[in-house]
């Protein structure tokens, strides 16, 4: 049996549309692994059909959906991506090099990001080059589980850094952002809300102001034209949320279940 050295590993659910472009760029792969939390557009046939090992979980959180995937994977390194992400020809030549090399060297290593608004990429705003740990060495690294939102790997070793990068088809359309940033917002709330912290009217709008003027000023969003002025306000408008999420939970008592971010 040939020795599995790299594991491509992605979490997905009703991707069908667009997975196959990510599962394309994973060809370089030993093997392929799959965290489906509940599909039924296709994406497990698909996924089947393409020689994919595939496990049925119901959703853990992201880091801990991710952390399910590791365990999961045979290879000695692991490398993670989305569903709507493509690992550049550069970027796979750099991994399979990593992975075929020796023991020594970093546990894990950051990517580069460039990040797409449809079919735009975009530059600036803080969207490139956005660097996430997504290549782990699969004993020495993990997935926060204690984190529900965006992406916290926990490294025993040194990190290093790749040059390659994933292209990232982040968001679809206006409905795409403001769907992610409601489920993101959620889970930031309830997460900072059981850590004990606290939000009032000037964390809504220190933050929400703050925001919008890191993006389109200081990360040269205005140099975008009407893009950047978009993103900086979509971004503005994610933070918003989350401290408005925040404060409703601080002010009143937390809602009933299945009321608040029942989508999550």
């Amino acid at each position: 049996m040939t020795e599995i050295r790299l594991s491509g590993m992605l979490i997905c659910q009703d991707e069908a549309r667009r997975i196959e472009a990510c599962l394309d760029a994973l060809a370089f792969c030993d093997e392929i692994v799959a965290v489906d939390s509940g599909s039924t557009d296709g994406t497990l046939e698909l996924l089947r059909a393409r020689g994919v090992r595939v496990f049925e979980q119901p959703w853990l959180g992201m880091n801990g959906q991710k952390d399910f995937g590791r365990q999961q994977a045979r290879g000695r390194w692991v490398l993670n991506v989305d569903a709507d992400e493509v690992v550049s020809p550069e970027l796979a030549k750099e991994v399979r090099a990593v992975a075929d090399g020796g023991e020594a060297g970093p546990s894990a290593y950051r990517i580069p990001f460039r990040n797409y608004f449809r079919d735009q990429w975009v530059r600036r705003c803080g969207y490139y080059p956005d660097p996430h740990v997504r290549l782990v060495r699969q004993d020495k690294c993990q997935w926060d589980a204690a984190r529900p939102a965006h992406d916290r790997v926990l490294v025993e070793g040194e990190t290093g850094a790749l040059r390659g990068h994933v292209e990232h088809y982040s968001f679809e359309s206006l409905d795409d952002f403001l769907g992610k940033s409601r489920r993101y917002s959620t889970a930031f709330a309830r997460d900072a809300y059981g850590r004990g912290r606290r939000a009032t009217g000037w964390d809504v709008a220190v933050h929400t102001a703050g925001r919008f003027f890191k993006i389109y000023v200081l990360k040269a969003g205005f140099l975008e034209g009407t893009l950047g002025l978009v993103i900086a306000g979509l971004q503005a408008y994610e933070v918003f949320q989350k401290y408005a999420r925040l404060w409703e939970l601080s002010r009143f008592a937390p809602p009933t279940e299945g009321t608040f971010g029942d989508e999550l």
